[in-house]
C-alpha cells in the first residue's frame, strides 16, 4: 500500500511562536554578524528558529525620483469630473502640470511628487510603476502626486500624502521619509524558556555564550528625582494572587499617534498601533517581558486602585468587546471604587483603556500569580500577550525597572508630569537553591571544560556561587526569573547549553555489550512493532487525548478548565480520533486509509480515575490500487482477521476467537487467550458511528490491551518452524446459520474435521440483510489444507470438506451455500 495520509496530530511539547527583530536586539547586546548567522545561534542556544531571516521594512528604490512638491494651484479638469490639474512647485524654473485625481489635493499644500522616469513600487504589486509624460483627457501630465499606497509606504489610498508645510520643495523624499530595514527571526519558544520572551531575554541568552554581558535599555527617568504623590492609592486585598504591585499617575499628557518609529517597530511583530501610550506599554512588554497596562485616570471611580476578587459572578465587557463571565472568588481583578476595570494580567476592560481624549494616565506593572492567570485566562478563552508571560512566570524583579522605562518614553513622546512611584511588595519571591557537583556536571557533560569554565558560564547566567571547602560542591542561587532551572540536572543542561553543544566531540570508540537475554524495556518493543507496522503498509497517528463532551458516559472525565467545548472530556476510546482522522483524509481525496495508535483511554474508578494502554488500528477503502490484472478490492473483515494472526506471530502468543457484541461494531470479533482474558477485539465500525461522521466507506477497527500483549511477549519464547516442502490448496465456504450461533462454534467444529491437515481457518465476510432471511447471517470462511509428508491431492482435500459440511449441518444446523 502507498498512502499520502493527512493527520490529525497533537504536539507532544507545544512551542509558542515568538518574533524578534534583528535591529531591536542590537539595542541590548553587541554583536556583527548577518541576521541569518544570528538565526543559527539562537537555535544553537536552544531558541530554535527556522534557520532564516525575514526581511522588513524598507523601499524598493528608496524614493529615487520623488522630490517635495509644492501645491500651487488647482483647477478643474475640462474632461473629467474626478480629476483635476495641478500647478506644482518641485524647486525648479519652471512648475510642472500634473493630472491628479485624489479628492483631499488642495492648494497650498506640501506633497510627494514622483517625476518622470522615476519607477515606483506600490504595495500588493509585483510589477514596479513607471512614470512617463503623457495626456490624461487632453491634459498634459508631468508626473504623479502620490498616495502611501502608491509609494510602498503604507496601505493608504484614501488620498495622496500631505507633508509637513515646513518643508522646501524640491527636497528629496527619501531625506525627509526613512524606512528602516530589519530582519524579523521567528523563535519557536518553549513554554519553560519564558525568560527569553522578550528582545532583552533573548540578548541575554545571546551574551552569556559570547562571554559578555546584556545591557539594560537607558532609564532616563531616576525614582530618586520623582516627587509629587500619586494621587491614586491602591489596596491589594488579595495578597496571594498579586504580590507586587507598582504604580505611577502621569498628569497631562497629550494622547496622538506614535512616531514613526515607534509604529514601526511595533508592527514588524505583528502588531497593530493604537496611540502613543498604549504603544508604548506594547514596546515596553517586548522589550523586556513585563506586561503593563494603561488606565485613564479619569474613569477610576473614587480615584482608587483594589487588587481583589469578586463576591458575586458577574458578566463584564473586556477591551475587545466581549462580554465575559467573571466568577466570585477565583478570578482576580484590576477595581476602582465601584466596579473591575481590568482582569489582571490579562485583559483590559473596555470602559478603563487610553483615548485620544484621554488627559491623565495610571500606569501599572504588576507581577501576578501564574495559576491564576493561567486558570482564568483558560476559562475565559484570552489569550493575550500579557497572559502568555504572566501564566508562566514573569520576573518579580522587573516590575520597577520596566515602570520607569515606559513612564520616560510616555514624557518623551506624550509630555506629562509625573508623581513618585508606588511600589507596593507584599509576597516573597526566593532564589532558587541548588547544590552542583562539579564531577557529576563533568560525567553528565561527557568532557572536562573544568571548574573555572562553569563558574564563569554560571556568573554569565546571572547565578550566584559560593564554593564549598571541598572544591566539589557549587551552592547556587537561581534568579527567580529562571523559572525552569530549579535542578542540579536543569543547571547541567545550562552550562553545556552555553558552552555549546557542537563543542563537544564524538567519542571515538562505540562499544556494546550483547545480551542474549530478550531486553524487557516496552517502549523498544512498541517502537519495533510500529516499525513492523509501517513497514507493512500502516501510517501512525497521534490523536488528541480530548474529545467532544457529547462523546462520554457518567465514567467520563470533566476537566475542570476546558479549552473549548469540543474538547471538555478524556477519551473513554481511539475510535473517535480515527474517524476524525478517517474523516480529515477523505475530505482531502484520500480515501484508502490503513492507520495505527499507541494511546491511552481514562475514566473513573470510585472516588479515583484509572488509564489504560492500547493498540489500535482501523483500515478503509481499498486495500490495494486498480491494476490491469484486475478491479481494486475493498477492505473487509478479512484485512483485520490477517492483521490479527500477524500479531499473534510478533507477540509469540496464541489464542481462540469468539464472536463479540462491543457496542462499536456492527459485527466483532475477540481473540481470547488461556480461555478467559479478551486480548483484542475488532470488527466493522457500527453504521451510526460512520454516519456521524459523514464517512463514505465502511471502517474496520481493532483495538487490543498492550499491557496484556507486552506480558504475553515477555513470557513467550522463540518457536521456529520449517518451510512447507508441499504445496497446500484453499477451500472457501459460504454458509447461512442462525444469528445466535458463534463463529468460535464454527472454528472449533472445523478444526474437528482433521486436525492434522487443517491450517488455517480465516472469517472473510459476514453479511446480513438483502437475500438473508430474517434472524440469519451469512459467513465467507476459508479453510487451508495441506500434508507434510506429499502433495494433497483433490480427493483428499474434498474428503476433508466434506467431513467439514457434514458436522456443521449436523451439530449446528448450518446452511451450506454450494
Amino acid at each position: 500500500m502507498n498512502y499520502t495520509a493527512f493527520f490529525l496530530n497533537l504536539p507532544l511539547f507545544q512551542y509558542i511562536l515568538m518574533k524578534i527583530s534583528y535591529n531591536w536586539l542590537k539595542n541590548y547586546v553587541d554583536f556583527d554578524m548577518s541576521a541569518d548567522d544570528l538565526a543559527d545561534v539562537l537555535t544553537m542556544l536552544g531558541l530554535e528558529t527556522e534557520g532564516k531571516a525575514e526581511k522588513m521594512g524598507g523601499v524598493e528604490g528608496n524614493f529615487e525620483g520623488v522630490v517635495v512638491g509644492h501645491v500651487l494651484s488647482v483647477r478643474q479638469h475640462p474632461n473629467a469630473d474626478r480629476l483635476r490639474v495641478c500647478e506644482v512647485h518641485i524647486g525648479e524654473a519652471e512648475p510642472l502640470s500634473i493630472v491628479c485625481g485624489a479628492p483631499n489635493v488642495a492648494e497650498g499644500q506640501k506633497v510627494a511628487v514622483a517625476t518622470v522616469g522615476t519607477s515606483l513600487y506600490p504595495v500588493d504589486t509585483t510589477e514596479p510603476l513607471k512614470i512617463k509624460k503623457g495626456k490624461i483627457r487632453g491634459e498634459v501630465s508631468l508626473g504623479m502626486i502620490c498616495a502611501e499606497d502608491e509609494l510602498g509606504i503604507g496601505h493608504n489610498h484614501e488620498g495622496i500624502m500631505v507633508l509637513d508645510a515646513a518643508i522646501q520643495a524640491g527636497t528629496p523624499f527619501n531625506q525627509i521619509y526613512q524606512v528602516e530595514e530589519d530582519y524579523i527571526i521567528e523563535v519557536d519558544l518553549t513554554p519553560n524558556r519564558i525568560d527569553a520572551a522578550s528582545h532583552y531575554g533573548v540578548a541575554r541568552d545571546l551574551a552569556a555564550f559570547w562571554g559578555k554581558k546584556a545591557h539594560l535599555p537607558e532609564i532616563k527617568l531616576k525614582k530618586e528625582n520623582l516627587s509629587g504623590k500619586n494621587p491614586i492609592p491602591v489596596t491589594i486585598a488579595d495578597k496571594e494572587k498579586c504580590k507586587r504591585y507598582t504604580s505611577m499617575y502621569i498628569a497631562k499628557v497629550k494622547v496622538t499617534e506614535s512616531p514613526e518609529w515607534l509604529k514601526q517597530r511595533l508592527e514588524s511583530l505583528g502588531l497593530r498601533p493604537r496611540n502613543n501610550i498604549v504603544d508604548i506599554t506594547n514596546y515596553v512588554l517586548h522589550e523586556l517581558g513585563q506586561p503593563m497596562h494603561a488606565f485613564d485616570a479619569d474613569q477610576l471611580i473614587g480615584q482608587q486602585i483594589i487588587v481583589r476578587t469578586l463576591e458575586a459572578d458577574m458578566k463584564y465587557t473586556t477591551l475587545d468587546g466581549e462580554e465575559r463571565e467573571l466568577k466570585a472568588h477565583s478570578d482576580l481583578l484590576i477595581c476602582d471604587a465601584e466596579q473591575p476595570r481590568c482582569i489582571a494580567g490579562t485583559m483590559g476592560g473596555l470602559k478603563s483603556s487610553v483615548t485620544m481624549e484621554t488627559q491623565n494616565v495610571f500606569l501599572e506593572s504588576a507581577y501576578f500569580d501564574a495559576g491564576t492567570v493561567r486558570k482564568q485566562a483558560k476559562r475565559l478563552g484570552i489569550h493575550s500577550d500579557s497572559s502568555f508571560r504572566f501564566e508562566r512566570g514573569a520576573d518579580p524583579h522587573m516590575t520597577e525597572t520596566a515602570l520607569l522605562r515606559a513612564a520616560g518614553m510616555i514624557l518623551e513622546i506624550a509630555g506629562g508630569t509625573p508623581s513618585e512611584v508606588s511600589d507596593q511588595i507584599v509576597g516573597e519571591f526566593p532564589h532558587h537553591e541548588v547544590e552542583l557537583s562539579v564531577k557529576r556536571t563533568h560525567s553528565i557533560i561527557g568532557v572536562e571544560i573544568g571548574q573555572a569554565r562553569i563558574l564563569e558560564i554560571l556568573h554569565l547566567l546571572e547565578i550566584e556561587v559560593k564554593e564549598d571547602a571541598d572544591g566539589d560542591t557549587l551552592h547556587l542561587r537561581i534568579p527567580p526569573y529562571r523559572v525552569d532551572v530549579t535542578r542540579a540536572q536543569d543547571v547541567q543542561e545550562e552550562i553545556l547549553r552555553i558552552y555549546g553543544y557542537d563543542n563537544i566531540a564524538p567519542s571515538p570508540s562505540i562499544s556494546q555489550t550483547l545480551s542474549y537475554k530478550p531486553y524487557q524495556d516496552e517502549h523498544i518493543v512498541r517502537q519495533r512493532y510500529a516499525d513492523y507496522l509501517s513497514a507493512n503498509g500502516f501510517f501512525e497517528i497521534m490523536n488528541n487525548s480530548l474529545i467532544n463532551k457529547n462523546l462520554g458516559d457518567d465514567q467520563a472525565i470533566a476537566l475542570v478548565n476546558p479549552l473549548s467545548e469540543e474538547l471538555g472530556i478524556l477519551r473513554q476510546s481511539l475510535l473517535p480520533g480515527f474517524l476524525d482522522s478517517i474523516r480529515h483524509n477523505q475530505n482531502r481525496q484520500n480515501e484508502d486509509l490503513a492507520f495505527y495508535e499507541f494511546g491511552k483511554t481514562y475514566w473513573k474508578a470510585g472516588d479515583g480515575y484509572d488509564e489504560k494502554a492500547w493498540l489500535a488500528m482501523a483500515v478503509t477503502g481499498k486495500k490495494a490500487p486498480m491494476h490491469w490484472t484486475g478491479p481494486a478490492k475493498n477492505v473487509s473483515l478479512y484485512s483485520l482477521t490477517k492483521e490479527v494472526e500477524r500479531l499473534q506471530q510478533w507477540f509469540g502468543f496464541s489464542g481462540e476467537l469468539e464472536e463479540s457484541d462491543h457496542p462499536e461494531f456492527d459485527f466483532g470479533l475477540k481473540l481470547v487467550v488461556d480461555k478467559t482474558e479478551t486480548v483484542l477485539q475488532y470488527g466493522r465500525v457500527n453504521a451510526d458511528w460512520t454516519e456521524q461522521y459523514g464517512l463514505k466507506n465502511e471502517v474496520y477497527y481493532l483495538f487490543a490491551d498492550f499491557q496484556a500483549l507486552l506480558k504475553l511477549y515477555f513470557r513467550s519464547q522463540p518457536q521456529f518452524q520449517p518451510i512447507p516442502q508441499f504445496p497446500g490448496t484453499r477451500r472457501d465456504i459460504s454458509m447461512i446459520m442462525d444469528e445466535d450461533v458463534s463463529f468460535s462454534s464454527i472454528h472449533r467444529l472445523i478444526q474437528q474435521a482433521n486436525p492434522k491437515m487443517i491450517r488455517s481457518i480465516d472469517l472473510h465476510d459476514v453479511f446480513k440483510g438483502k437475500n438473508i432471511p430474517e434472524g440469519k447471517k451469512s459467513y465467507l470462511v476459508s479453510i487451508e489444507l495441506r500434508d507434510d509428508k506429499k502433495t494433497i491431492e483433490d480427493k483428499a482435500a474434498e474428503k476433508i470438506t466434506q467431513r467439514v459440511y457434514m458436522l456443521l449441518e449436523g451439530e449446528l444446523g448450518v446452511e451450506i451455500r454450494r
